[in-house]
């Protein structure tokens, strides 16, 4: 049976990434001076699921995490997670995505995400039940068990490669493409790279939010369904989170402006 689920909210809504704060200048000379400033938008998105079960052979509703993110590109973050976290595959393991804004933000706060009647969440491995912090999304994991390498059910043929000289090159592109951080200064990036230029760009305060966005991009977009060539690059360190993602996303090349930690290096020589 088909549900009616109604249209993500309008795009003027997603694309409010940034607001405007006054403040004092610093110096002595100029303290009665005011400016206007850019600072990047946090905001909550709560994200639920609403799947069919198989035991009462209906619908359930359940609330999946709370996230905090820079609003904006929101199914496309729903889509990355949920690949990240393993719980769809592809695009059409979602029917669609139901939006509720709050009134004083304007901003979609919760969600609640359809489920194809196929998807069926396994709730014992599921973990992720509690607030993740924009700084670190694994902070949200439940228990020591979350740290064990995960990947994708299906693994695709990957033969990604890159000239070294792009190594160092990349990461500055990805830089000259950071509007929003440019504004602001306090925002991750995360690009998908491929055929010597960026297929996908995103922004957010957090990081891991930054790579499930463009893996949901990428996801979402019918032209890349076949495309299995993609670098990931991003603004910051590699984190085991980020290497994490990208193993679930079939992206086998990391470029980063930072370092990899200890616990990265480990999950690449695992895979």
């Amino acid at each position: 049976m088909s549900r009616d689920i109604p249209p993500a909210p309008p795009e003027a809504i997603k694309i409010m990434n940034r607001i405007h704060y006054q403040r004092q200048s610093g110096d002595a000379k100029l303290q009665k001076q005011v400016q206007e400033d850019y600072i990047a938008v946090e905001e909550p998105l709560q994200i639920s699921l609403s799947y069919y079960d198989l035991k009462s052979q209906q619908y359930q509703d359940r609330i999946l995490t709370l996230t905090m993110r820079t609003p904006g590109d929101d199914e496309a973050l729903i889509h990355g997670f949920l690949i990240a976290e393993g719980i769809i595959k592809k695009k059409d393991d979602i029917e669609g995505c139901k939006f509720k804004i709050n009134k004083q933000s304007l901003h979609a706060n919760e969600v609640m995400v359809h489920l194809s009647k196929t998807v069926q969440p396994d709730w014992k491995i599921i973990e992720r039940q509690f607030t993740n912090h924009s700084s670190c999304g694994i902070c949200g994991k439940t228990s020591l068990n979350a740290l064990l390498l995960k990947a994708p059910a299906i693994k695709t043929e990957n033969n990604t490669s890159i000239d070294s000289d792009k190594v160092f090159e990349i990461p500055q592109l990805l830089r000259q493409q950071q509007e929003n951080f440019a504004q602001t200064g306090g925002l991750h990036a995360a690009g998908i790279f491929n055929n010597h230029q960026f297929d996908f760009i995103a922004e957010d305060v957090g990081r891991h939010n930054a790579v499930d966005k463009v893996i949901g991009l990428r996801c979402l977009d019918h032209k890349n369904i076949n495309n299995h060539i993609a670098i990931l690059v991003l603004s910051g360190r590699i984190s085991f989170e980020l290497v994490q993602k990208a193993i679930m996303a079939n992206i086998n090349i990391i470029v980063s402006i930072g370092a990899p930690s200890s616990l990265a290096v480990s999950a690449t020589e695992t895979i």
